[in-house]
């Protein structure tokens, strides 16, 4: 059988487990916060290295893209090696249309 006590006991106890009890939920939640926190900052770091990376990719693509307009550009071509190779057509192979043979 069970020893009785009396009613202070009880409540003392009572009181000691809740506040046991408590104190574990606290120190959960407070660990569960740190974690969800540090994640989220972790994310956020990763986000923004991302689009610093993002932004440094546009920039080569800019740049690539000018060094192709300015390669195309004839007045590279004019300057070129494979201009001068380039062999002139003979005068009697050159045939002009005249105004009247649109006709």
């Amino acid at each position: 059988m069970r020893k009785k006590q009396t009613l202070n006991t009880e409540i003392k106890k009572t009181v000691k487990l809740l506040i046991t009890t408590l104190t574990i939920i606290i120190v959960v939640l407070v660990i569960v916060f740190l974690f969800s926190t540090s994640k989220s900052a972790q994310q956020g770091y990763v986000l923004e290295q991302a689009r610093i990376q993002n932004e440094q990719l546009k920039n080569q693509s800019e740049n690539l893209k000018a060094k192709v307009t300015d390669a195309q550009t004839t007045s590279n071509f004019e300057d070129s090696q494979k201009l001068e190779e380039m062999e002139q057509t003979p005068e009697e192979a050159l045939d002009y249309l005249l105004p009247e043979d649109n006709n």
